[in-house]
């Protein structure tokens, strides 16, 4: 999947413990509209969450915490040990229908220098 749009960065800096972010993922108004982000009729039931700097290395203690409710991911994250630079966000939501899975790349988490 794409980047999210229409989003700005998330910057995350030195000393930051468990900042929440959510990212709203709705379902599709009815079955033949392109305008949600999974199908109609489904509700995510659950998500993984990991995080990666952009040159593949590990994200050690950037993500502090998920979960989801109504489709609503929120994503705590805490200042990593593996340094600044830029980060991705994966979420692996499960849908409630037919064990449905899709990926949503969050491309954009800054981590300030230290």
């Amino acid at each position: 999947m794409p980047d999210f749009k229409e989003q700005g960065d998330i910057t995350v800096q030195p000393g930051d413990v468990k900042v929440p972010y959510s990212f709203s993922l709705p379902a599709c108004s009815s079955v033949s509209a392109n305008d949600g982000a999974i199908p109609y009729g489904t509700n995510i039931s659950s998500v993984i969450v990991t995080g990666k700097k952009s040159d593949g290395t590990a994200a050690t203690g950037l993500v502090a915490g998920y979960s989801v409710a109504t489709n609503i991911v929120t994503v705590t994250l805490t200042d990593p040990s593996t340094a600044n630079g830029t980060y991705h966000l994966k979420l692996i939501c499960t849908l409630d229908t037919d064990d449905i899975v899709i990926e949503f790349d969050f491309n954009r988490v800054k981590v300030r220098d230290k």
